[in-house]
């Protein structure tokens, strides 16, 4: 459509396309995304800086003076060597990015909630990480068995659980939402609760597997 000279319509759209840009940059705007709908929000080019400067503020970030890509590339090759009990050997390759690059922060804009703050959004398929992460994140589902007691699929599962509830006048219903919860989570944590899960898998493992029902791993 771009090379078609000839095509009335796409003339008019691409007018309309250069006159959008040059009333957004007179007017010092950008388009971004709203989160959890297809709307689109035009904000000035300042309110978006603040709204991202706040974030960070928030959230108790620092910025470094050096730029960490290259070094943390270097290791994540020596972590993966070491891990050779979760990642075979003939992986190893296959879970390093060539050419990593660091990631950018791309946002959107909560429009449901007060002060409209930001929803942050990151890409990392070029990340130093990414391969690994997204590897060892499917090891762990199939060596960790989760009792995923509080988990839910969609809203009709929670429906179809709320039918089944026996209340009474003197029961109340209530919902609870987490701010900032994938950046605030704890890493210490998250490793010390991997760890117990794989130990009392293993013990289940070796259990189940004296009884010659499965092999451990």
């Amino acid at each position: 459509m771009t090379t078609n000279r000839h095509n009335i319509l796409h003339k008019r759209q691409q007018y309309s396309t250069n006159q959008l840009k040059k009333i957004l940059k007179n007017n010092n705007l950008t388009i971004v995304k709203a989160d959890k709908t297809k709307a689109i929000v035009i904000i000035s080019n300042e309110m978006l800086k603040d709204k991202v400067n706040n974030f960070i503020i928030e959230n108790h970030m620092e910025q470094l003076n050096k730029e960490p890509t290259e070094a943390y590339q270097k290791q994540i090759q020596q972590t993966v060597q070491k891990c050779n009990r979760l990642i075979d050997k003939h992986v190893y390759k296959y879970l390093i990015n060539i050419k990593p690059i660091a990631t950018q922060l791309n946002v959107y804009i909560k429009i449901h909630k007060k002060n409209q703050p930001i929803r942050p959004v990151i890409n990392n398929v070029q990340a130093p990480s990414y391969k690994v992460a997204r590897y060892i994140n499917k090891r762990l589902q199939d060596l960790i068995a989760l009792p995923y007691t509080y988990n839910t699929k969609n809203s009709q599962e929670i429906a179809e659980e709320i039918i089944k509830l026996q209340i009474n006048e003197h029961m109340r219903i209530i919902t609870l939402d987490i701010k900032d919860m994938y950046v605030n989570l704890p890493i210490k944590g998250i490793i010390q609760a991997a760890q117990f899960w794989l130990n009392k898998n293993n013990k289940n493992n070796k259990e189940l597997n004296k009884k010659g029902a499965v092999k451990v791993f």
